[in-house]
């Protein structure tokens, strides 16, 4: 049990709820996911196990998200399950919108909601929230590749698609926007669509995966480390070599790769790690035992 599985997640049910059920429908302790996604939203929640869970750091692939956001109103949270705090009549117009959304293309700096997962001076940002505690979260720089207003909804709420980094909060997105536009905004529906190459038709949901799992049938829509870290070079070495890696020692080998860049470390009959360019050498980072 080591590789990738792709959920599609439903509403009203936690990132962490995903991982507990699929611990115990799997029956294993080595579980993880890359990007949290908040209770009210839905689609792609990547998951890896066993030997896989290593290999989550190195999956930062750009997400897409299709969303909808209300204008005129701010919640707490800034999306449909916070309390109001404040309202407004003033509703943009879509092209009022589209000029804005502009604004938040290429880098851009967004400060993380109140109620997010973000640390502040060792504790949940969402947990100082809830109890009322006053707080600063500092800002972080995200890429926004695209951001589109699709549709007119209704007269308060429009319909979005955003491509961007991992780590950009959605949320922030929204309420960002509605400041700019002289009035208050919060997301209402929300659904991560695609990462990296993994799309919808990719996904499963919860309950036919575990049906797939009584019949084992499961391992078919599971994904290999090396199949999902496929925008990282691969670097293939003989046996010799890859004993060599896989007890935490450097080989030679001349590269143009800078020392920024990993590197996907296999040989004729598996894969064995991720390894880094460094002085002309390929130093172990990652490795696997598969």
């Amino acid at each position: 049990m080591n590789g990738w599985i792709f959920i599609d997640k439903s509403k009203n049910i936690t990132s962490f709820k995903v991982i507990q059920r699929l611990r115990k429908i799997l029956n294993i302790k080595k579980i993880g996911h890359a990007g949290t996604l908040d209770p009210f939203a839905t689609g792609i929640l990547a998951i890896a196990v066993g030997e896989a869970t290593k290999s989550i750091h190195y999956f930062n692939q750009n997400k897409v998200y299709v969303f909808d956001i209300v204008f005129g109103v701010s919640k707490d949270t800034d999306d449909i399950t916070g309390r109001t705090i404040n309202k407004s009549n003033i509703i943009p117009s879509k092209e009022q919108i589209d000029k804005c959304l502009r604004k938040f293309i290429g880098k851009h700096t967004q400060v993380p909601p109140q109620y997010s997962a973000v640390k502040v001076s060792g504790q949940r940002a969402y947990k100082l929230a809830r109890n009322n505690k006053k707080f600063v979260i500092q800002s972080k720089e995200v890429f926004i590749k695209y951001l589109k207003c699709l549709r007119i909804k209704n007269k308060r709420e429009f319909s979005f698609a955003m491509e961007c980094s991992s780590g950009t909060y959605v949320r922030s997105i929204a309420r960002d926007l509605g400041k700019m536009l002289g009035t208050y905004a919060y997301v209402s529906e929300l659904r991560r669509v695609k990462i990296g190459k993994i799309e919808e038709k990719d996904i499963i949901l919860l309950d036919k995966f575990e049906e797939l799992v009584h019949i084992g049938k499961h391992f078919e829509v599971m994904h290999s480390i090396r199949e999902v870290l496929d925008d990282i070079p691969a670097v293939q070495i003989n046996q010799e070599l890859s004993l060599k890696f896989q007890n935490g020692l450097s080989f030679e080998y001349n590269s143009k790769k800078s020392e920024n860049d990993y590197l996907l470390i296999e040989s004729k009959k598996k894969f064995v790690g991720i390894g880094k360019a460094l002085e002309g050498k390929i130093k172990p980072v990652r490795v696997f035992n598969l």
